[in-house]
C-alpha cells in the first residue's frame, strides 16, 4: 500500500468525522426569494445564512452591548408604524409588534404552532432592530433559571436600574379591576419606576383593541412564581420525546386545563406571570408584547425549543405537531380535528406581507430566512 494511498485514505475519514460532528439537516423549508425589501425600510431579508447572529444571556454581555441592545429598543419606539391603517393605535414601529401580537393572539396560543409564530415573531423584530436602528448582534435572551427563588428573582440584573427597570408600586385589586388570576404573593401593579423604559408609553390593549390607549408600562412582580422556573423544571421540559409532549410541557397546557393548579404551570406562562402578576402589562395575553422584557422571555423561551432539537437534530428538525386551532383554555382537551404540518402558513399581517412564510421555514435557525443560534 503506498504512502499517497495512506494519506488519501486518512483525509477521507477525517473529513467524515468532521462532517459528522458539524452535520447540519438538509433544508426543511422550500426555496423562496427572500431577498425583499422588510416593510418600511429599504433592508432586505438574506437569501442566505452566512453571518450568524449569536443570541446571548443578558449578563454575558459587556456594559457597552447591552447600553447598544436597550438603545435600539427605544429607537423602535421613534419609528413610524407602517401598521397603523389596521391598528389604529399603533405610533411606532414596537407597537407595530405589539398590534401583531395582539390582532393573532387568539390562534397563536395553546396551537400546534406556538413555538414557530413567536419564532417568526422574534425574528423579524431582531431585523427591524437592524434595519431600523443599526443594531448589531443578536436579542439577548434571559435565563430566568438563573434567577429563580424567592429573594433572587426581582435583584436578577435585567431589572437593574440601567437597564428593564424594575417593579411597579404596590397596588390593592378592586372590584373595578378584571385579571386572570388574584396572585398571592404580588408586589406590584404600579407603572415601572425605573429603568431606561420608564417614561416610555405604550399605545394598544390592554386585552383584545388595537384602537389608542396610551399608558405607562405596568409591572407586578410574583417573586413565588419563579419557583416554576427552576432549572429542574427546565430539564423537565427538555426531557420530552417528541414536539407535542415539549410544547405541552412548556405551554403548562395542564396548569389552564385544572384552573391554575401551579403543579402544572409550564415555564411560558411562569415568566409571563412573575413579572406581570395581576396588574402587570406582561400578564395580558394580548398586550403582553408591549413590555420590551417580553422579548428577553420569548428569546429564552425559543431557545429551549432550540436545545431541545439540538438534542436529535436529524429527526427533530421536522418534528412538529398540536392543533391548528386553539385548545380550549377550560375543561377537557379535545379530540384535535386537525394538526398542523410543516406547511402550515404563519405571517405577521403586513410585517410579512412580501413573503408566503411556512412553519418549514421555521425549524432551521441558521437555514432559509434565519440566521442566528444561542450561545
Amino acid at each position: 500500500m503506498s504512502a499517497r494511498f495512506l494519506i488519501a485514505a486518512v483525509v477521507v475519514i477525517l473529513a467524515a468525522i468532521v462532517v459528522e460532528a458539524h452535520w447540519l439537516p438538509p433544508p426543511p423549508y422550500k426555496t423562496q426569494n427572500w431577498e425583499k425589501n422588510f416593510p418600511g425600510t429599504s433592508y432586505k431579508w438574506r437569501n442566505q445564512c452566512r453571518d450568524v447572529w449569536h443570541r446571548r444571556e443578558w449578563r454575558s454581555l459587556k456594559k457597552w452591548e447591552q447600553t447598544r441592545f436597550l438603545n435600539a429598543m427605544k429607537c423602535m419606539f421613534t419609528k413610524k408604524s407602517v401598521t397603523s391603517k389596521n391598528a389604529p393605535g399603533a405610533k411606532n414601529r414596537f407597537d407595530d409588534f405589539s398590534g401583531v401580537h395582539i390582532r393573532q393572539t387568539d390562534n397563536i396560543h395553546l396551537v400546534g404552532h406556538f413555538l414557530p409564530w413567536h419564532r417568526l415573531m422574534m425574528s423579524v423584530f431582531e431585523e427591524y432592530l437592524h434595519a431600523e436602528c443599526g443594531y448589531e448582534g443578536g436579542i439577548p435572551y434571559w435565563d430566568w433559571s438563573l434567577d429563580a427563588g424567592l429573594d433572587k428573582i426581582t435583584k436578577s440584573p435585567i431589572f437593574a436600574k440601567d437597564a428593564f427597570g424594575g417593579n411597579g408600586d404596590f397596588r390593592e385589586l378592586t372590584a373595578n379591576d378584571t385579571v386572570l388570576v388574584a396572585w398571592e404573593g404580588r408586589t406590584g401593579g404600579g407603572c415601572v419606576k425605573d429603568g431606561v423604559f420608564k417614561d416610555i408609553k405604550i399605545n394598544m390593549g390592554p386585552g383584545n383593541t388595537t384602537e389608542g390607549h396610551p399608558r405607562c408600562i405596568a409591572r407586578d412582580f410574583v417573586p413565588p412564581l419563579s419557583l416554576a422556573l427552576t432549572k429542574e423544571n427546565v430539564d423537565f421540559t427538555l426531557s420530552a420525546k417528541d414536539f407535542y409532549t415539549f410544547d405541552y410541557r412548556l405551554e403548562g397546557k395542564d396548569f389552564f386545563q385544572t384552573g391554575f393548579n401551579l403543579s402544572y404551570i409550564g415555564v411560558h406562562s411562569a415568566g409571563h406571570f412573575v413579572i406581570g402578576g395581576s396588574l402587570g402589562t406582561m400578564n395580558n395575553q394580548y398586550s403582553s408584547s408591549s413590555d420590551p422584557t417580553f422579548y428577553m422571555h420569548h428569546a429564552q423561551i425559543d431557545r429551549l425549543w432550540w436545545l431541545w432539537q439540538q438534542r436529535d437534530l436529524k429527526k427533530r428538525i421536522y418534528d412538529i405537531s398540536g392543533p391548528e386551532k386553539p385548545e380550549p383554555l377550560f375543561g377537557p382537551i379535545l379530540v384535535h380535528e386537525k394538526n398542523v404540518t410543516l406547511d402550515f402558513p404563519l405571517h405577521l399581517n403586513e410585517l410579512t406581507a412580501p413573503w408566503n412564510i411556512t412553519i418549514r421555514d421555521m425549524m432551521n435557525t441558521v437555514g432559509g430566512p434565519l440566521c442566528y443560534d444561542y450561545i
